[in-house]
């Protein structure tokens, strides 16, 4: 054990422990170790005193096991700021991760996790979440309640079909990568006063369209997908639009059940903007409100100057326009 400025270090990595070892972190003085690193050795349990006489705890590694289950008494280690459980044989996770209030790393790669605990959602310091190479289906929802979230990792879950908007639009959010999964639509809005790097193009073979507030991070050329590229099923949550210019089809969101092509229709407003204010005309709004409503700069773009996307398609390319309405609550 080694002193590192003010955490005392234990590493006991690479030595073939078959389960936790008890004489290295029970005794005297094992309430000054704030760090344990266990990497690459066969645990397969945790016993039942690691969670009562190690709730001091600040960092655990145990990347690189055989972990196939976390006990609920994982909660007790309230103290942990950074918990390492990569390349492990994890199916699923207890719902008391979310007792661990002071976590801001949480890496779970390499494991064969097909859904998350909604409660990950109560990790209100939680900044780096990191779940590749599992088996993702979706991701919860309440994962927009971490506010302080700055990366979120989640490439190669070939069932992962549709992230939610909301986590685009968490207030901290830097990075977001999740290639080599099957997504079928992107956010149309996106917080990008702090998102720096986006990763979601490579991979995703679904993917029809890209919208306007993604151009900067990517220009994918959809058209040169060969034929041989085999597409999972579309999920129930979406609809096939049908686009001329392309031998394949559009996949939105069920509940985008109109689109329009402006320079079609009849009598389609030039702007979202102006379809918005005739719908609620009747209530006096006036284009001047959206200066009052502290709307994300992406939105709001889309609202004055026109479309919500563009076919990447490059023998289409036409705007992408959606039926909507501004709706003003007053509490």
């Amino acid at each position: 054990m080694e002193g590192g400025g003010f955490r005392s270090v234990l590493h006991l990595s690479y030595r073939d422990y078959r389960s936790v070892p008890e004489e290295e972190l029970r005794g005297d003085g094992n309430d000054e170790i704030e760090e344990v690193y266990l990497k690459e050795n066969l645990i397969r349990d945790f016993p039942s005193w690691f969670f009562v006489e190690m709730g001091h705890l600040r960092f655990l590694c145990l990347a690189g096991n055989v972990i196939d289950r976390l006990p609920t008494q994982i909660g007790r280690l309230e103290c942990l700021e950074t918990l390492d459980l990569s390349d492990n044989s994890l199916q699923q996770l207890p719902h008391t991760l979310g007792h661990l209030g002071r976590l801001t790393r949480l890496l779970l790669n390499g494991n064969f996790l097909t859904h998350l605990p909604p409660e990950l959602g109560r990790l209100k310091r939680l900044e780096v979440l990191e779940l590749r190479k599992n088996r993702l289906t979706s991701v919860p929802i309440e994962l927009s309640l971490c506010s302080t979230l700055q990366d979120l990792i989640l490439d190669d879950n070939p069932g992962l079909v549709s992230i939610p908007t909301r986590l685009f639009n968490l207030p901290r959010l830097c990075y977001v990568s999740a290639e080599r999964c099957n997504l079928f639509q992107l956010p149309f809005a996106i917080n990008t006063t702090t998102l720096q790097f986006l990763r979601l193009f490579g991979g995703n073979h679904s993917l029809t369209h890209c919208p306007l507030a993604l151009e900067r991070y990517a220009q994918p050329d959809y058209d040169a997908l060969a034929d041989r590229i085999r597409r999972i099923r579309n999920p129930p949550c979406y609809r096939k639009v049908h686009c001329l210019p392309v031998p394949y089809v559009l996949n939105f969101p069920a509940e985008l059940a109109v689109l329009k092509n402006r320079h079609e229709a009849s009598q389609s407003p030039g702007t979202l903007l102006e379809m918005a204010l005739r719908a609620c005309a009747r209530y006096g709004v006036e284009g001047k409100v959206l200066e009052k409503i502290n709307l994300p700069r992406a939105l709001s773009d889309r609202l004055l100057y026109g479309p919500v996307a563009s076919c990447s398609s490059i023998p289409c390319g036409r705007d992408l326009f959606t039926e909507a309405v501004l709706v003003l609550v007053k509490r």
